[in-house]
Protein backbone atom coordinates (compact mmCIF):
# COMPACT_ATOMS: atom_id res chain seq x y z
CA UNK A 1 0.00 0.00 0.00
CA UNK A 2 2.70 2.68 0.87
CA UNK A 3 4.52 1.49 -2.31
CA UNK A 4 1.08 2.46 -4.20
CA UNK A 5 0.94 5.91 -2.42
CA UNK A 6 4.58 6.72 -2.84
CA UNK A 7 4.35 6.11 -6.83
CA UNK A 8 0.96 8.25 -6.93
CA UNK A 9 3.01 10.92 -5.18
CA UNK A 10 6.31 11.01 -7.47
CA UNK A 11 3.94 11.23 -10.68
CA UNK A 12 1.62 14.44 -9.00
CA UNK A 13 5.16 15.80 -8.13
CA UNK A 14 6.54 14.74 -11.88
CA UNK A 15 3.31 16.42 -13.55
CA UNK A 16 3.38 19.41 -11.33
CA UNK A 17 7.12 19.96 -12.55
CA UNK A 18 6.32 19.50 -16.11
CA UNK A 19 3.92 22.20 -15.86
CA UNK A 20 6.41 24.08 -13.92
CA UNK A 21 8.73 24.23 -16.65
CA UNK A 22 8.35 27.60 -18.39
CA UNK A 23 9.25 28.33 -21.68
CA UNK A 24 10.20 31.51 -23.86
CA UNK A 25 7.26 33.05 -25.62
CA UNK A 26 6.76 32.32 -29.14
CA UNK A 27 5.52 35.37 -31.62
CA UNK A 28 4.40 33.92 -35.01
CA UNK A 29 3.46 36.23 -38.36
CA UNK A 30 1.14 34.93 -41.54
CA UNK A 31 2.25 36.04 -44.99
CA UNK A 32 1.11 37.62 -47.69
CA UNK A 33 -2.66 37.93 -48.28
CA UNK A 34 -3.76 36.69 -45.50
CA UNK A 35 -4.93 37.19 -41.91
CA UNK A 36 -3.33 35.22 -38.84
CA UNK A 37 -6.34 32.56 -38.96
CA UNK A 38 -3.87 29.99 -40.86
CA UNK A 39 -1.69 30.03 -38.48
CA UNK A 40 -3.63 28.95 -35.69
CA UNK A 41 -3.08 25.29 -36.01
CA UNK A 42 0.69 26.14 -35.43
CA UNK A 43 -0.49 28.08 -32.50
CA UNK A 44 -2.35 24.92 -30.96
CA UNK A 45 0.81 22.15 -31.63
CA UNK A 46 2.94 25.27 -29.97
CA UNK A 47 0.86 24.89 -27.50
CA UNK A 48 0.04 21.26 -26.78
CA UNK A 49 3.80 20.22 -27.37
CA UNK A 50 5.04 22.94 -24.40
CA UNK A 51 1.80 23.38 -21.92
CA UNK A 52 1.71 26.74 -20.49
CA UNK A 53 3.81 28.80 -23.30
CA UNK A 54 2.82 31.93 -24.63
CA UNK A 55 2.14 32.46 -28.07
CA UNK A 56 1.50 35.61 -29.84
CA UNK A 57 -0.39 34.77 -33.35
CA UNK A 58 0.73 38.48 -35.02
CA UNK A 59 -1.38 40.22 -37.03
CA UNK A 60 -0.19 43.31 -39.19
CA UNK A 61 -2.98 46.16 -39.78
CA UNK A 62 -6.28 44.40 -40.36
CA UNK A 63 -4.06 40.87 -42.13
CA UNK A 64 -5.40 40.09 -45.47
CA UNK A 65 -5.50 43.86 -46.98
CA UNK A 66 -2.52 45.32 -44.66
CA UNK A 67 -0.36 42.61 -46.03
CA UNK A 68 -0.60 43.48 -49.69
CA UNK A 69 -0.71 47.49 -49.55
CA UNK A 70 1.31 48.28 -46.05
CA UNK A 71 4.72 49.17 -46.76
CA UNK A 72 7.13 46.73 -45.56
CA UNK A 73 8.84 49.17 -43.56
CA UNK A 74 5.63 50.31 -41.75
CA UNK A 75 5.05 46.64 -41.07
CA UNK A 76 8.15 45.84 -39.37
CA UNK A 77 7.70 49.24 -37.42
CA UNK A 78 3.72 47.82 -36.48
CA UNK A 79 5.44 44.32 -35.29
CA UNK A 80 7.96 46.38 -33.30
CA UNK A 81 5.71 48.04 -31.52
CA UNK A 82 3.77 45.52 -30.69
CA UNK A 83 6.14 43.25 -29.26
CA UNK A 84 7.74 46.18 -27.43
CA UNK A 85 3.84 47.29 -26.14
CA UNK A 86 3.59 43.32 -24.72
CA UNK A 87 5.34 43.15 -20.95
CA UNK A 88 5.00 39.01 -21.70
CA UNK A 89 7.84 39.37 -24.10
CA UNK A 90 9.77 42.01 -22.28
CA UNK A 91 12.67 39.27 -21.45
CA UNK A 92 12.28 38.72 -25.77
CA UNK A 93 11.16 35.81 -27.54
CA UNK A 94 11.22 32.89 -30.26
CA UNK A 95 9.72 33.94 -33.33
CA UNK A 96 8.58 32.33 -36.00
CA UNK A 97 7.72 33.79 -39.39
CA UNK A 98 6.10 32.25 -42.68
CA UNK A 99 6.43 33.23 -46.11
CA UNK A 100 6.54 37.16 -46.19
CA UNK A 101 6.30 37.35 -42.41
CA UNK A 102 9.51 35.93 -42.37
CA UNK A 103 10.82 39.12 -44.52
CA UNK A 104 8.49 41.52 -41.50
CA UNK A 105 10.26 39.25 -38.88
CA UNK A 106 14.03 39.53 -39.74
CA UNK A 107 13.27 43.00 -40.23
CA UNK A 108 12.58 43.50 -36.45
CA UNK A 109 15.31 41.30 -35.93
CA UNK A 110 17.72 43.91 -37.91
CA UNK A 111 16.27 47.47 -37.33
CA UNK A 112 15.03 47.33 -33.44
CA UNK A 113 15.38 43.55 -31.43
CA UNK A 114 14.09 45.11 -28.29
CA UNK A 115 12.97 42.81 -26.85
CA UNK A 116 15.63 40.37 -28.49
CA UNK A 117 14.40 37.58 -30.34
CA UNK A 118 16.16 33.98 -29.51
CA UNK A 119 15.98 31.24 -32.10
CA UNK A 120 14.70 33.14 -35.40
CA UNK A 121 12.89 30.43 -37.07
CA UNK A 122 12.08 31.41 -41.01
CA UNK A 123 9.57 29.18 -42.89
CA UNK A 124 9.62 29.19 -46.64
CA UNK A 125 10.48 33.06 -47.15
CA UNK A 126 11.69 34.67 -50.10
CA UNK A 127 14.73 36.02 -48.22
CA UNK A 128 16.77 36.43 -50.80
CA UNK A 129 13.95 37.94 -52.94
CA UNK A 130 11.40 36.86 -54.99
CA UNK A 131 10.73 36.54 -59.07
CA UNK A 132 7.90 34.71 -60.34
CA UNK A 133 4.35 35.04 -60.96
CA UNK A 134 1.55 33.76 -59.58
CA UNK A 135 2.36 35.33 -56.40
CA UNK A 136 -0.38 37.15 -54.69
CA UNK A 137 -2.95 35.61 -57.20
CA UNK A 138 -4.62 38.62 -58.03
CA UNK A 139 -3.92 38.99 -61.78
CA UNK A 140 -3.93 43.04 -61.59
CA UNK A 141 -1.06 42.53 -59.02
CA UNK A 142 0.70 39.74 -60.79
CA UNK A 143 0.66 41.82 -63.70
CA UNK A 144 2.54 44.40 -62.03
CA UNK A 145 4.80 42.47 -60.39
CA UNK A 146 5.66 40.84 -64.02
CA UNK A 147 6.17 44.08 -65.88
CA UNK A 148 6.42 47.42 -63.90
CA UNK A 149 7.93 46.70 -60.39
CA UNK A 150 10.57 49.21 -60.04
CA UNK A 151 8.23 51.77 -60.94
CA UNK A 152 7.97 54.38 -58.31
CA UNK A 153 4.26 53.94 -57.80
CA UNK A 154 4.04 50.13 -57.89
CA UNK A 155 7.03 49.69 -54.92
CA UNK A 156 5.08 53.06 -52.49
CA UNK A 157 2.21 50.78 -53.04
CA UNK A 158 3.12 46.81 -52.97
CA UNK A 159 4.68 45.23 -49.93
CA UNK A 160 5.75 42.48 -52.65
CA UNK A 161 7.26 44.71 -55.17
CA UNK A 162 9.92 46.15 -52.29
CA UNK A 163 11.19 42.38 -52.34
CA UNK A 164 10.80 42.18 -55.93
CA UNK A 165 14.69 41.07 -57.48
CA UNK A 166 14.89 40.40 -61.17
CA UNK A 167 17.52 38.80 -62.45
CA UNK A 168 18.12 40.39 -65.59
CA UNK A 169 17.57 43.92 -63.94
CA UNK A 170 19.77 43.84 -60.88
CA UNK A 171 21.02 47.27 -60.69
CA UNK A 172 17.61 48.45 -60.85
CA UNK A 173 16.38 46.30 -57.94
CA UNK A 174 19.67 47.76 -56.31
CA UNK A 175 18.54 51.70 -56.84
CA UNK A 176 14.82 51.10 -56.35
CA UNK A 177 14.16 48.67 -54.08
CA UNK A 178 12.52 50.07 -50.84
CA UNK A 179 12.89 47.06 -48.40
CA UNK A 180 15.02 44.02 -49.42
CA UNK A 181 18.65 45.56 -50.97
CA UNK A 182 18.44 47.30 -47.59
CA UNK A 183 17.66 44.39 -45.32
CA UNK A 184 19.76 42.10 -47.33
CA UNK A 185 22.87 44.99 -46.90
CA UNK A 186 23.03 44.12 -50.75
CA UNK A 187 23.52 48.19 -51.58
CA UNK A 188 28.10 49.59 -51.59
CA UNK A 189 27.15 51.34 -47.60
CA UNK A 190 26.48 48.30 -45.09
CA UNK A 191 24.57 48.99 -41.87
CA UNK A 192 27.03 47.46 -39.12
CA UNK A 193 24.29 47.06 -37.08
CA UNK A 194 22.20 44.54 -39.34
CA UNK A 195 25.33 42.20 -38.93
CA UNK A 196 25.64 42.87 -35.23
CA UNK A 197 21.70 42.12 -34.60
CA UNK A 198 21.44 39.12 -36.55
CA UNK A 199 24.91 37.29 -35.36
CA UNK A 200 22.99 37.90 -31.91
CA UNK A 201 20.74 35.09 -32.74
CA UNK A 202 20.83 31.78 -30.77
CA UNK A 203 20.32 30.47 -34.16
CA UNK A 204 18.64 31.41 -37.68
CA UNK A 205 16.20 28.42 -38.45
CA UNK A 206 15.49 28.47 -42.51
CA UNK A 207 14.03 26.08 -44.47
CA UNK A 208 12.22 26.11 -47.93
CA UNK A 209 10.04 23.36 -49.59
CA UNK A 210 10.82 21.25 -52.79
CA UNK A 211 7.49 21.24 -53.82
CA UNK A 212 7.11 25.03 -53.21
CA UNK A 213 5.60 27.30 -56.79
CA UNK A 214 5.09 30.30 -54.60
CA UNK A 215 8.24 31.13 -53.22
CA UNK A 216 10.50 31.72 -57.13
CA UNK A 217 12.67 30.32 -56.51
CA UNK A 218 11.92 28.05 -54.09
CA UNK A 219 15.71 28.30 -53.22
CA UNK A 220 15.73 31.96 -51.73
CA UNK A 221 14.09 30.26 -48.29
CA UNK A 222 17.85 29.53 -48.15
CA UNK A 223 19.17 32.81 -48.88
CA UNK A 224 19.91 31.26 -52.62
CA UNK A 225 19.18 32.91 -55.55
CA UNK A 226 19.13 33.19 -59.64
CA UNK A 227 22.38 33.78 -61.13
CA UNK A 228 22.64 37.43 -63.15
CA UNK A 229 21.05 36.96 -66.04
CA UNK A 230 19.14 33.85 -65.84
CA UNK A 231 16.77 31.84 -64.74
CA UNK A 232 18.68 28.54 -65.20
CA UNK A 233 20.83 28.48 -62.45
CA UNK A 234 20.70 29.20 -58.60
CA UNK A 235 23.77 30.26 -57.06
CA UNK A 236 23.23 28.89 -53.27
CA UNK A 237 23.88 31.25 -50.12
CA UNK A 238 27.65 30.17 -49.62
CA UNK A 239 28.77 30.95 -53.05
CA UNK A 240 27.62 34.47 -52.80
CA UNK A 241 28.71 37.75 -51.54
CA UNK A 242 26.50 37.65 -48.81
CA UNK A 243 28.13 35.04 -47.43
CA UNK A 244 31.90 35.21 -48.09
CA UNK A 245 31.72 39.14 -47.28
CA UNK A 246 29.50 38.38 -44.27
CA UNK A 247 26.88 40.79 -45.08
CA UNK A 248 24.63 40.30 -42.64
CA UNK A 249 26.21 37.34 -40.66
CA UNK A 250 24.74 34.88 -41.76
CA UNK A 251 28.78 33.27 -42.15
CA UNK A 252 29.62 34.17 -38.83
CA UNK A 253 26.02 32.11 -37.07
CA UNK A 254 27.25 29.01 -39.76
CA UNK A 255 30.83 28.76 -38.96
CA UNK A 256 29.57 28.52 -35.16
CA UNK A 257 26.68 26.04 -35.54
CA UNK A 258 24.06 28.74 -35.24
CA UNK A 259 22.75 28.32 -39.08
CA UNK A 260 20.28 26.04 -39.79
CA UNK A 261 18.79 24.66 -42.93
CA UNK A 262 16.42 21.81 -43.55
CA UNK A 263 13.68 21.20 -46.54
CA UNK A 264 9.76 20.18 -46.74
CA UNK A 265 7.79 18.60 -49.12
CA UNK A 266 4.75 19.92 -48.38
CA UNK A 267 3.13 22.89 -50.78
CA UNK A 268 3.69 26.36 -49.27
CA UNK A 269 0.22 27.32 -48.17
CA UNK A 270 -0.05 24.30 -45.87
CA UNK A 271 2.85 24.85 -43.49
CA UNK A 272 1.82 26.39 -40.72
CA UNK A 273 -2.14 24.99 -41.52
CA UNK A 274 -2.17 21.12 -42.50
CA UNK A 275 -1.63 18.07 -40.37
CA UNK A 276 0.34 16.21 -43.07
CA UNK A 277 3.33 19.02 -42.58
CA UNK A 278 3.02 18.79 -38.57
CA UNK A 279 6.62 16.18 -39.07
CA UNK A 280 8.48 19.32 -40.37
CA UNK A 281 7.67 21.32 -37.36
CA UNK A 282 7.77 18.28 -34.81
CA UNK A 283 11.26 17.85 -36.05
CA UNK A 284 13.03 20.97 -37.31
CA UNK A 285 11.07 23.93 -35.25
CA UNK A 286 9.53 22.26 -31.98
CA UNK A 287 13.30 21.64 -31.00
CA UNK A 288 14.18 25.66 -30.67
CA UNK A 289 11.25 26.62 -28.83
CA UNK A 290 11.65 23.65 -26.27
CA UNK A 291 14.43 24.97 -24.44
CA UNK A 292 13.63 26.00 -20.67
CA UNK A 293 13.82 29.67 -19.34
Amino acid sequence: MNSKITLVLVLLGLISFINAVEYRPVVVLHGITTDNTPMELLVKWIEEALPNTYVVNMEIGNGKIDSIFMHMEDQVEEYAAKVAADPKLANGFNAIGFSQGTLVTRGYIQKYNNPPVYNYISWNGPQSGQFGTPFVNIKWIDKVLGTTPYAEWAQNTFSCAQYWKDPYKLEKYLEVSQFLADLNNEREVKNPIYRERITSLNAFVMSYSTEDSTIVPKESGWFGFYANDTQSAIVPLEQQPQYTEDWIGLRTLDERGALIKFTTDCVHKDHPSADACKPYFTNFTLPWLSEPL
